[in-house]
């Protein structure tokens, strides 16, 4: 399955290592941009890029965001 994340927070990169461990195509971003995730995201399987590109061509799309960012990306998801 190929899946978006949104936040690559603590529960974020939790999903992305364990999601990636369990075969998926993981794609995650944060709202800094791909240049500022860490090298741990790539190390656990994950793919670094944006927000945009994160919800494109996926089967699903986990947010790992607070509440109040929820707003900011909702027209990414649903334009």
């Amino acid at each position: 399955m190929k899946i978006g994340i949104l936040g690559t927070g603590n529960i974020g990169k939790t999903l992305i290592s364990r999601l990636s461990a369990a075969g998926h195509e993981v794609k995650a971003a944060n709202s800094r941009g791909p240049e500022t995730i860490g090298a741990d995201v790539p190390a656990s399987g994950g793919r670094a890029v944006t927000a945009a590109e994160a919800v494109v061509d996926v089967d699903a799309v986990i947010l790992s965001l607070p509440f109040d960012r929820i707003p900011q990306v909702t027209p990414l998801i649903a334009p």
